[in-house]
């Protein structure tokens, strides 16, 4: 709870700031669709712990989010909406869905955005080193995080960045309970994709 709160006063403190003015153009509104393509890796970002190799897989995503301006910060607009995933992961075999928010920031061609949701596997997500095992911490149930960078070409863009699933456990913020620590998944990707304004 101490993390999200933090979170709520960062984005309440941007939201208020004295250069910030709120932007009354609606015609800004954009649904994107975006097609990626990476890899991803049982605790890519935690490779201290003793899980074995690293095995890397390829992975497919189609993500799509809604954003519409909320305020004028600088020379760029900050942006808010919602997400939705669909993933196949870990050697593109496993399914996962995920939704939540996104917040960016953009200015000319380019966007920076964060998303935070959470996401579902139909199987516990694990590097397969032993056919069957899976970590004992590991779930189907995990935060879903990420952070990317978009270049827009007329109507389409190129993007590329970082995604995150874990349940929480290291963070004391568990949300489905009783799984144990949860050594987490990570992916980098490279994508195409397409703006819709409305």
């Amino acid at each position: 709870m101490r993390c999200n709160f933090r979170l709520f006063a960062v984005l309440i403190a941007i939201l208020a700031s004295g250069s910030a003015a709120f932007a009354g153009d609606l015609d800004q509104r954009h649904l994107d669709v975006e097609l990626r393509a990476g890899a991803g890796a049982v605790c890519g970002t935690c490779r201290g712990r003793d899980i074995g190799d690293l095995s890397v897989k390829p992975t497919l995503q189609l993500f799509a989010d809604y954003l519409f301006p909320v305020a004028q910060i600088g020379p760029g607009i900050f942006e808010a909406g919602p997400y939705a995933k669909g993933a196949l992961l870990n050697g593109v075999d496993l399914p996962q869905i995920a939704g939540g928010l996104v917040l960016g920031y953009r200015i000319e061609r380019w966007e920076f955005l964060a998303n935070a949701g959470l996401a579902y596997s139909t199987e516990r997500i694990d590097d397969r080193r032993l056919p069957g095992v899976a970590f004992s911490g590991q779930t189907k149930h995990t935060y879903d995080l990420g952070l990317s960078v978009r270049y827009e070409i007329d109507r389409y863009f190129l993007s590329g960045g970082y995604t995150h699933n874990s349940n929480g456990e290291g963070l004391s913020i568990n949300y489905a309970g009783g799984k144990g620590l949860n050594p987490g998944y990570d992916q980098l990707f490279l994508g195409v994709g397409i703006r819709f304004d409305q």
